[in-house]
């Protein structure tokens, strides 16, 4: 397990943008400048709605989608210019366990196969080697030897999702990046998935960066969180803050539309008017612009950066000190009986 000083990042993202063209001359902006870093042993949260930019960002750090702008940086160095052999040995840094198992196990590959190709693509070993490592794996993500010789139709989605992580600890990489890692699984699973992906992080030190748009599951394993709505980060903090004192009015909306924002406290629910703003050819302005309780006359003339209220939570509106008042007091949930 390699170790680090205090709060080195291991990724730096800076500006990070993702434009598809839709035709007519016109771009879809799916992220539109994107800011974050992530540090060893630590998760950072990436939620929000669908279609708000999240999985594109993983896409777009290990390139399997090409950036339009901004940069990725890895140990020092950006992976903007890496052709794609150099890029493939940055994948011993960087790895993807991605939402759907079904998807990314190849169904005519045993479990051995889909478990040693990388090891015989990134690591110089012996085949003594390699079967002393798919032993090690098998068991570090809870299962047997005799899983080695199954094809993934014969496991269940459970350990289909382990093996998928097998799979992205298998040369020791540094970064994982978990695109809706649970979000397949039946509800008694995602709770095994959670515990393991988070001992797995505590052994091996890894950097995590964890999509999803499920707050309970956000809540249980991020240090941190970047709320992101139509391609852009609106608030960034540490997780309890986050979901204690949501000061970006859709980060708020978007706490209270959970059944129980708080332990034990439900807050009154924000709900953001009009229709959400089209990711094509988005105005230079706030996103939130025409649907947000709060809006004032410059929120629809200029784009709203992402600043500092304190040392670890950032904002992108300049009145975040006035989004208590769009709702009322939270009061405390009803009990039973």
């Amino acid at each position: 397990m390699k170790t680090y000083p205090a709060n080195y990042p291991i990724v730096q993202v800076r500006g990070l943008k993702k434009l598809f063209p839709v035709g007519g001359g016109r771009k879809l902006h799916a992220i539109d400048g994107v800011d974050f870093d992530l540090q060893p042993g630590r998760t950072l949260a990436l939620v929000g709605e669908s279609g708000s930019g999240k999985s594109t960002v993983a896409r777009c750090i290990v390139r399997l989608l090409e950036p339009t702008d901004g940069d990725v940086v890895v140990h020092g160095n950006s992976v903007r210019p890496l052709n794609p052999v150099r890029m493939a040995t940055m994948y011993r840094t960087l790895q993807m366990v991605f939402q759907d198992p079904n998807a990314s196990l190849n169904p005519r590959m045993t479990v051995r196969k889909v478990l040693e190709e990388p090891l015989k693509l990134h690591l110089s070993m012996t085949q003594d080697e390699r079967n002393a490592r798919l032993s090690e794996l098998v068991t570090l993500v809870g299962l047997g030897e005799e899983h080695l010789a199954r094809y993934p139709h014969e496991l269940s989605g459970g350990q289909r999702q382990r093996i998928g992580i097998a799979r992205a600890i298998s040369i020791n990489p540094e970064v994982v990046l978990l695109d809706e890692p649970t979000a397949s699984l039946d509800v008694s699973v995602r709770g095994q998935i959670l515990d393991l992906l988070k001992r797995i992080q505590r052994e091996l030190n890894l950097a995590y960066l964890f999509i999803s748009h499920d707050l309970q599951v956000v809540r249980h394993v991020a240090d941190e969180v970047a709320v992101m709505y139509l391609g852009q980060i609106v608030e960034r903090g540490p997780t309890a803050e986050i979901f204690d004192n949501p000061r970006h009015p859709y980060t708020r909306a978007l706490m209270s539309a959970a059944p129980v924002a708080r332990y034990g406290v439900k807050r009154e629910r924000l709900r953001l008017a009009g229709e959400i703003s089209t990711p094509v050819d988005p105005p230079p302005a706030c996103r939130l612009s025409g649907r947000c309780p709060i809006e004032q006359p410059v929120c629809s003339q200029q784009r709203m950066p992402l600043e500092p209220i304190n040392e670890t939570h950032s904002v992108a509106c300049p009145f975040s000190d006035r989004v208590a008042e769009a709702v009322a007091p939270p009061v405390p949930a009803a009990k039973a009986g």
